[in-house]
């Protein structure tokens, strides 16, 4: 497993986002903590850390390799049906994605996750680039993915996962405490067998990994201008199958941009700085309704201060302070901070796609 994990630092514990230096660091964590926690690892090493040292910078990801994740949760709740069959539709899906990465000979590694699965694919090349770079690589990356969800059908795929250098993913060969079930590694004989044949397996530890395929997967790169990242030359970007489309959901009750939700509203994580500063700017504009100039709201100011505040509030980050979270709101109100636009989620790697939040730059109608 160790090549999984050549590049450091990383970080470690999703909630705390603790920094790992090398791989002796890692393997203590995995050996103090293992079964007594969830273990998690960001996909990615990376060149530098932030001023703070505290946390890694996420501009400076070395990319070999990315991570598939497909969740049984995603077919309960989109097919409506019960954890047995969901967890049977994610073993179908991932039993079709591994095929077609057999069949086209990409190096590739499986593991069940205790509530779904995990598809480790090795990259053709290791891409080590600037900042923009890195920003192509990874939007060009989720456009491919996205494309495989619709042509296989994988609705149990979680398009916002991939190629992100923030998210964390279960490490390999370790208990899932939540499901008291170990992660495993599985192939596609196991997934042809089905669901209830991993699931067994899995109460029961496993090591090592299973290997398949030879060549490395190329991504074809597309760069971007990024006060446009929608145009090329000045002409608006054409896509085959609507292959960067997202949809759009609620957190609470509130329409969310989908590159927010992925990087700053999943419930009790520890977002790092910039996705935490354009949600609020964002929930600021959407209790203030919008107003342009925001002076121009109608909205009291305790209104919008209680609702921003309380909606943070639920989603639980692991550092969360009250105090803390109150001034920041209020210094947002007393800059009239609006929601950010496109090239800037694009600029910071946030963009998981066009989507019906998209403001028009760049020209696509």
């Amino acid at each position: 497993m160790s090549h999984l994990f050549d590049h450091f630092p990383r970080e470690v514990d999703m909630r705390l986002r603790k920094v790992v230096r090398n791989m002796d660091e890692l393997q203590g964590y995995v050996s103090s903590m293992n079964g007594k926690d969830n273990l998690t690892t960001t996909v990615y090493g990376f060149k530098e850390l932030k001023p703070n040292k505290t946390r890694c910078e996420y501009s400076t990801a070395i990319v070999p390799h990315f991570v598939i994740d497909l969740d049984k949760g995603r077919a309960k709740e989109m097919m409506d049906i019960d954890d047995d069959e969901a967890g049977v539709r994610c073993t179908v899906d991932t039993h079709n994605l591994v095929k077609y990465l057999r069949d086209c000979d990409y190096r590739h590694a499986t593991w069940f996750s205790g509530g779904g699965y995990h598809v480790w694919v090795m990259l053709d090349t290791i891409h080590d680039v600037s900042a923009m770079q890195l920003n192509d690589l990874l939007f060009s990356g989720r456009a491919m993915l996205n494309k495989w969800i619709k042509d296989m059908d994988l609705i149990t795929v979680d398009p916002v996962v991939s190629f992100r250098p923030d998210r964390h993913i279960r490490i390999p060969n370790t208990f899932n405490f939540k499901r008291g079930l170990w992660s495993i590694p599985v192939d596609q004989a196991d997934l042809a067998i089905g669901w209830d044949h991993i699931t067994r397996m899995a109460t029961k530890a496993s090591r090592g990994m299973k290997i398949s395929g030879a060549k490395g997967l190329h991504i074809d790169i597309v760069h971007r201008d990024p006060g446009n990242p929608f145009m090329l030359n000045n002409t608006a970007m054409k896509f085959d199958s609507d292959d960067i489309t997202i949809s759009a959901s609620s957190v609470s009750g509130i329409p969310m941009l989908p590159c927010i939700e992925a990087s700053a509203c999943v419930k009790g994580s520890n977002p790092s700085h910039m996705p935490r500063v354009y949600l609020l700017m964002y929930l600021l504009d959407y209790f203030r309704k919008f107003a342009r100039p925001p002076s121009n709201t109608k909205v009291p100011p305790s209104e919008i201060l209680n609702k921003t505040h309380g909606f943070i509030h639920e989603l639980d980050w692991s550092d969360y302070k009250p105090d803390v979270t109150r001034k920041m709101i209020m210094h947002g109100m007393s800059r009239e901070y609006m929601t950010p636009t496109c090239p800037t989620l694009y600029s910071q790697g946030l963009c998981v796609g066009k989507c019906p939040f998209y403001d028009g730059k760049g020209g696509i109608s």
